[in-house]
């Protein structure tokens, strides 16, 4: 509604400031420019969700759980610009279920580059084939594929019936 007569255009300039946002740059003086250009004058909490349209699935959040409990470690790797990753860092209780969280935007790259990957291994300090990353997006699974880490994609709404034979494949039982 705010972008009125140029709602897609609004919401593409949006999406393009999200993206250019996620290796580090403010997304908050991104999304400041945006509203400048579109002559909107409302204040960015007004325009942006503070939740950030995030969906907490908690059956996938106790799968989580129950691969710690087998005495593995888990992380969150992420692409997410700064005002939604610290939003998710900060209020989601993710330090609870999560033994690591990567966001790219203070990694300083973003998934699918080698450079995100790269650095997540030096971080927890384990050889990329001893590493399972699963993701929902074809670009990330090739991605960490490329400097050797186990990947497998996952279907966007799959659930825990779709994580549990990626798991099963790794001799991981739920």
């Amino acid at each position: 509604a705010r972008g009125g007569s140029r709602a897609e255009e609004f919401l593409l300039a949006v999406a393009a400031a999200d993206v250019s946002c996620l290796t580090g740059a403010d997304f908050g003086a991104a999304m400041r420019e945006v509203l400048r250009q579109f002559e909107i004058s409302a204040p960015l909490e007004d325009v942006i969700d503070r939740q950030f349209w995030i969906e907490v699935r908690q059956p996938m959040l106790a799968a989580v759980r129950a691969v710690r409990d087998l005495g593995l470690r888990c992380g969150l790797a992420t692409n997410q610009q700064n005002l939604r990753g610290a939003y998710m860092r900060s209020s989601l209780g993710f330090e609870k279920i999560f033994d690591e969280q990567f966001y790219s935007f203070e990694i300083g790259f973003a998934k699918p580059e080698a450079g995100y990957f790269r650095t997540i291994m030096a971080r927890i300090d384990v050889s990329p084939d001893r590493v399972l990353f699963i993701d929902d997006h074809d670009g990330n699974v090739a991605g960490a594929r490329e400097i050797g880490i186990h990947s497998e994609l996952f279907p966007r709404d799959g659930g825990v019936a779709a994580l549990t034979p990626i798991l099963a494949r790794y001799g991981l039982r739920l």
